[in-house]
């Protein structure tokens, strides 16, 4: 499609209105739409924006932000002036609604994108997922900046809870159920992310520059990205760092060869956020933005700048339309695939999609939904002598900085960007006190705080403490980190704070029967706390529902069943060892290093026996062989629960690279009551067994070498 009068104005451009130019800013002092400012960024063509303008601003008389109702007024505003100025050609609107459409008020939240991957059920994803885009799309906003296809790689990074785990195999699967919940509607472009080794980071630090090889580049980072693709996800975005020393935003072996040719990427990019602008005062590569701006179009595939305010990205593609005519072929690219887009979404036809939707938010069906999946994603780490459940008339004594604050239970991208704490800006929150007491009232529970995030506490604070757990037979402690987002989250020591594990300690020392509620976002080192308490359960971050279902847990009527998507690591000095690490990284004894738990750890109230496991052939000779591996699972103990099976499998030796210990390549989760049997069935192809070779510009090429491998059921299996 040609653009009016030869300008190539659906070359776009990106804003997230941040209050730093008022002469700028999409809302006004009143916070209102301002007119003028849409009226002028709609003259120079900006044919794109995104996020709710008051998910930076803290609580304003009274309010944290804005309905979907406001959100799509915001919208609405903004798409009629764009299209009286551009000749009816309408912009798109984008937002980070990466656990629910969860930077508006009324919307229902769900659980980050690692407790979608702790539940290890697809059907939950997809079902986040649909139920993010049509609350996206109730606002006017057809396009969602997700899922994060990131694999998980050194649990120090403050985005690893925007990961699904560690795994390439359970991070492509659930981003293709994600991607295909958001798309389901036809109206919503999903948004693969962050393109690509963002998250192989080797300090922590968000946003350092990382050095992988090609092995890794592909076979760690391939397997989500190509199901994304596969899954036919509509755009993509590139991160903020640079890898082997080039920053991805002008990488051309990245974002042409690899996305573009190799993996045979057509839809929209647009880069993250400022990169272009970083290319100068970040990364230092540009000297000038106009520099940046010609590095970026001339070397990449990139389609559209994300920036905050003003027209950098448009004037320099300008000048350098002028400088170089020859650019022009390389713009319309770029314009092809963004108005494609916008034709795909139906943006022509209905600029502003979603009405029908407006009475759907925040309906009990979805709350329902975000409660299941709080459920199935929390993971029992721990429960000696079975302690967990607790009968309902046992005397329970709850504390920890977690214990009544729903916001700690959600992190960032919650409302606010950088999250928020408290109860009260969330429409259907419930944090642990309040799922406690939904359960066996006041009667049987005191509750007392008296410990700050930062592990802080006071002598006073801590011998009230100590006597209300004196007192009672069980003690429930909720702690874990505060709410965080990208750099913000940056830390020096994976430790909890020291005085959240000591206040721990000294309630346990009275002799009550200590529960630890964990809320992070990445798995803190506990030191010897578990040594000291009777069970331990991960909640992740399940959002506003997550109180409710971990109450649940803790007195038996939500038998757990979620697993560990990620290693919890035990020393500092091996948190960055996946379980499928290389058979030869191993710890000064000779022998693997010992997490605290296992990749796929997580206890049930009930017992799982495994039997008459098979394998349909044990020789394989043609790439379009497959194996059928089978075995049954019985429900052997007293109550109902659910599994995941999973099947991974290992190469003892390799020559193209060192081998892996083993990798998960399948895995299904059933449900069975009390004595009930299953026999479960995974179907294993080339693919499995093979590895992408490490080549860029040569297309994808999976390869197998004539060796022996080796299949494993469950996690805790040695396959080495």
């Amino acid at each position: 499609m040609g653009c009016p009068g030869g300008r190539y104005h659906d070359k776009l451009h990106q804003r997230r209105p941040r209050g730093s130019d008022d002469s700028n800013c999409l809302i006004n002092a009143t916070y209102q739409l301002n007119e003028d400012a849409v009226l002028e960024y709609a003259k120079a063509h900006v044919g794109s924006y995104f996020e709710t303008p008051m998910t930076i601003r803290g609580e304003i008389n009274g309010s944290w932000g804005w309905t979907t109702t406001q959100m799509r007024e915001f919208v609405g505003g903004i798409q009629r002036i764009a299209m009286e100025e551009n000749g009816g050609h309408p912009m798109i609107y984008g937002t980070d609604a990466v656990h629910g459409n969860a930077l508006l008020l009324d919307t229902v939240f769900f659980g980050q994108q690692i407790n979608g991957a702790a539940s290890f059920n697809t059907e939950l994803v997809y079902e986040q997922g649909r139920i993010t885009a049509r609350d996206t799309l109730a606002a006017g906003i057809p396009w969602v900046f997700g899922p994060v296809l990131d694999i998980a790689h050194n649990p120090l990074w403050p985005r690893t809870y925007e990961t699904f785990g560690e795994d390439p195999h359970l991070a492509a699967v659930m981003g293709d159920a994600t991607i295909r919940g958001m798309q389901s509607n036809n109206q919503t472009a999903a948004c693969m992310k962050h393109w690509i080794g963002y998250s192989w980071n080797p300090t922590g630090h968000d946003k350092d520059g990382v050095t992988i090889s090609d092995f890794d580049l592909l076979n760690t980072f391939g397997p989500s990205f190509k199901a994304g693709i596969d899954a036919g996800v509509l755009t993509g975005m590139q991160n903020y760092i640079s890898v082997n020393g080039v920053p991805t935003v002008e990488s051309t072996r990245l974002l042409k060869t690899l996305l573009r040719n190799d993996f045979e990427f057509d839809g929209m990019m647009v880069t993250d956020y400022g990169e272009i602008d970083a290319l100068e005062d970040f990364h230092r590569v540009a000297r000038t933005t106009a520099e940046a701006t010609k590095f970026t179009l001339e070397r990449t595939s990139i389609d559209m700048s994300m920036v905050g305010v003003g027209t950098t990205f448009t004037n320099g593609t300008y000048a350098l339309i002028g400088e170089e005519l020859t650019i022009l072929d390389r713009l319309k690219d770029s314009v092809r695939r963004i108005i494609k887009l916008k034709l795909q979404l139906g943006l022509y036809d209905n600029p502003l999609p979603g009405e029908e939707n407006l009475a759907l938010v925040g309906n009990d069906n979805d709350v329902a939904a975000a409660l299941n999946l709080a459920r199935e994603s929390a993971v029992l780490l721990q429960n000696d002598d079975n302690v967990l459940p607790i009968k309902k008339d046992a005397l329970v004594f709850l504390t920890g900085h977690s214990a009544d604050n729903v916001g700690y239970q959600c992190g960032g991208w919650t409302i606010q960007v950088q999250g928020v704490s408290g109860n009260d800006m969330f429409s259907h929150g419930s944090s642990v006190k309040q799922g406690i007491e939904e359960i066996v009232g006041n009667d049987s529970f005191s509750y007392f705080n008296g410990l700050n995030v930062n592990g802080s506490y006071s002598d006073n604070d801590l011998n009230t403490a100590k006597k209300l757990a004196s007192e009672a037979e069980y003690t429930v402690v909720v702690i874990g980190e505060e709410p965080y987002e990208e750099k913000t989250g940056d830390i020096d020591d994976l430790t909890l704070p020291v005085g959240q594990i000591q206040y721990v300690k000294e309630l346990a020392s009275i002799g009550t029967k200590v529960i630890v509620v964990l809320f992070e976002g990445r798995p803190r080192l506990l030191g010897d706390l578990p040594e000291h308490v009777y069970a331990v359960i991960n909640g992740f971050l399940p959002c506003e529902l997550g109180g409710k279902a971990i109450a649940e847990i803790i007195y038996g009527d939500v038998n757990p069943s979620g697993r560990l998507p990620i290693t919890y690591p035990k020393h500092s000095g091996n948190v960055m060892i996946p379980y499928r690490h290389r058979v030869s990284t191993q710890c000064a004894t000779g022998d693997y290093c010992v997490p605290q738990w296992t990749f796929g750890h997580g206890l049930s109230y009930t017992n799982f026996t495994y039997s008459d496991m098979s394998i349909s052939t044990t020789n394989v000779t043609s790439s379009s062989d497959s194996v059928n591996v089978s075995v049954t699972v019985t429900n052997s103990g007293s109550v109902a629960g659910k599994e995941t099976v999973m099947l991974f499998l290992t190469q003892p030796y390799r020559s193209i690279s060192v081998p892996e210990v083993k990798q998960l390549k399948k895995f299904s989760k059933i449900s069975l009551d009390a004595g009930a049997s299953q026999t479960v069935t995974f179907e294993l192809t080339a693919a499995d067994w093979s590895v992408y070779y490490p080549q860029i510009g040569q297309g994808l090429k999976l390869v197998a070498e004539d060796a022996d491998y080796v299949v494993a059921i469950k996690p805790e299996t040695d396959c080495d």
